[in-house]
């Protein structure tokens, strides 16, 4: 049996549900995405609500922690961290948690600057996807003010890590967006 093969079978086996054609195609798609070490760096999960992201992102998680391989879990706001937190029983962080570290105060305004990323060959996952922002939202306060652009550069900052973006193009786009560019 391949190791994509195994991957894929674990993928199903943390499932406490029969998937849906759908959700077996997914699968697939992901254990590729977890064991080709050339396929593209970044993988869109993109689904209405009730189609199964957050079992199928428990189940990645599982397989992850099952195969110990390095994974950081991220969420654009304090409260979709807080979720994610609680359906995969793993530490979860705000995106800007993970990826900057404060540069200077200046007026009583604390600047923030892209972080070094020290985490090789892991995996982040970023649920709630839809709400990050790819314009200029945070005025130059965090890094270059482009969330989605500071996101990517980070991970790829580092060698042989993936990003996994999770979310619903059904819901609203960014603050000033016309669509979610994060699933885009």
């Amino acid at each position: 049996m391949s190791v994509e093969k195994f991957v894929f079978e674990k993928l199903l086996e943390n499932l406490s549900f029969e998937p849906t054609d759908c959700q077996s195609k997914l699968f697939g798609k992901l254990a590729r995405f977890m064991t080709d070490s050339s396929s593209p760096d970044i993988f869109l999960i993109n689904g209405y609500a009730g189609t199964g992201k957050t079992s199928s992102l428990a189940s990645l998680v599982k397989v992850l922690k099952g195969f110990s391989r390095k994974y950081v879990l991220l969420a654009p706001t304090g409260r979709a961290a807080k979720v994610l937190s609680g359906y995969t029983g793993h530490k979860s962080l705000t995106i800007h948690k993970q990826i900057y570290r404060q540069k200077s105060v200046k007026d009583g305004v604390g600047y923030f600057t892209l972080d070094v990323n020290k985490n090789k060959e892991t995996f982040f996952i970023v649920d709630e996807a839809s709400l990050i922002q790819s314009g200029y939202g945070d005025s130059g306060i965090f890094g270059s003010g482009r969330l989605l652009d500071d996101l990517v550069e980070y991970v790829r900052s580092a060698s042989g890590n993936k990003l996994i973006l999770i979310g619903d193009s059904a819901q609203l786009p960014p603050v000033g967006e016309e669509i979610s560019n994060a699933l885009n």
